[in-house]
């Protein structure tokens, strides 16, 4: 299969895991190959069409191999690349931090599929550095709305993520910070990001993320190192 031009965006992006159901995807296939109905019986919630789409953008980007066997009836397989199994150690590391997460919010919230944004990790990862005003996140994010700002915001108070608190410059304003739990994700956040940015360079993509400071560089080189050693 030929590579994706230098000029493609790759999907995996600064999230890690582009799409929100090729985490799972991925994790899945980590056990082995898998048929196109084992991995529908295994995400329920992901439509034919979606988990179709998702195949089909990790396949083009050289993350997973689909096989077609010879026989009959027809049997299609999907497995990981020697690319895609690189992968593995930040996968198990999220969908560890993922169960402490649904065990603290019920036992019900699958944080990736509810995260299922850029825009979600970018207000996460900007309120990092501290609270943070609607104002400034607009700032700080200029590709997004202030309709979808503003649903973003709401879905990750909904999710436990961030809360909104009085202004430590004057108490008539309002601003947006993590929660505890919200904290406790930093290291994962950089370490997530730090992997999309390694795996769309060895594809020769683009990495569409505009967010990398001084603790995701550290990650970043960290791994390099890490996977050359």
């Amino acid at each position: 299969m030929p590579r994706a031009k230098k000029t493609s965006i790759c999907p995996i992006g600064g999230s890690g895991v582009g799409g929100k159901w090729m985490f799972w995807i991925t994790y899945h296939l980590l056990s082995g190959p898998k048929r196109f109905g084992e991995l529908q019986r295994l995400l329920p919630q992901a439509s034919r069409q979606m988990l179709t789409i998702q195949l089909r953008e990790l396949e083009h980007v050289g993350m997973i191999h689909r096989h077609a066997y010879a026989v009959t009836p027809p049997k299609v397989e999907y497995q990981l690349s020697e690319l895609g199994k690189t992968s593995e150690p930040i996968l198990r590391h999220l969908s560890i931090w993922g169960q402490w997460y649904s065990e603290r919010q019920g036992g019900s919230a699958d944080w990736l599929v509810s995260l299922g944004s850029t825009w979600k990790i970018g207000i996460w990862h900007h309120l990092l550095n501290g609270p943070k005003r609607f104002g400034a996140l607009q700032h700080l994010l200029p590709g997004v709305s202030r309709r979808m700002l503003t649903r973003e915001l709401h879905e990750l108070e909904q999710m436990g993520i961030v809360q909104r608190q009085a202004s430590l410059q004057t108490d008539s304003k309002r601003e947006y910070a993590l929660t505890p739990l919200g904290q406790n994700a930093a290291p994962v956040l950089h370490e997530l990001s730090s992997w999309g940015r390694w795996t769309c360079e060895q594809l020769g993509l683009e990495y569409d993320w505009s967010i990398i400071d001084q603790a995701e560089e550290r990650y970043f080189q960290a791994g390099k190192e890490e996977k050359h050693s």
